[in-house]
């Protein structure tokens, strides 16, 4: 009996783990953004690429420090700089108001902060749901941004935990069409 209860709270485990994990882009677009991955550094690294790869550490801890979900910062970094290769200003990953930063750790830090108390905070000044869209109405204002960022946060949460990189997709969100 005591062998049948552990393998169930094991699959049950399991699949809880799993349904964190794998989200679409339809539940990307509605998830409460200030609700925690869940995530390790480890884990997140899964699903990140390129410059970002390294700075999932600094993901995590702006979302265990300011709250907001650390799939969701990757994602608008991904998307605002080719996933960490393009800056428009210094270590400026998110493309934030032409302002540089002394690293991109920095830049995650500021950005997550200025997001949780602007446009996550229900007092907040740009304030409008806790979701990727009440986010885009006033960060971004295109459904374009909301489409991509939900789209790389389906593909961010496909990849946790497993090796390698989704290439289903076939864009890397630079404008550069990935051959593969």
């Amino acid at each position: 009996m005591k062998k049948t209860i552990a393998l169930l709270l094991l699959i049950s485990a399991l699949f809880l783990r799993q349904s964190v994990f794998a989200m679409t882009e339809e539940e990307a677009k509605s998830l409460d953004l200030t609700v925690q991955s869940g995530l390790s550094e480890k884990e997140l690294s899964a699903g990140l690429r390129d410059e970002l790869l390294p700075l999932a550490k600094d993901f995590i801890l702006a979302e265990e420090k300011y709250g907001v979900n650390a799939v969701f910062l990757a994602s608008v970094a991904a998307l605002e700089s080719g996933w960490g290769k393009s800056c428009f200003r210094q270590n400026n990953i998110f493309g934030w108001s032409g302002k540089d930063f002394l690293t991109k750790a920095e830049c995650i830090d500021f950005v997550a902060s200025k997001i949780a108390e602007h446009y996550l905070s229900e007092n907040g000044k740009y304030y409008n749901g806790k979701t990727v869209s009440g986010v885009n109405i006033c960060y971004n204002g295109n459904g374009f941004w909301e489409e991509k960022v939900a789209e790389i946060m389906a593909m961010i949460s496909r990849n946790c935990g497993k090796k390698g990189f989704d290439t289903e997709r076939k864009s890397d969100y630079s404008g550069v069409v990935v051959i593969g």
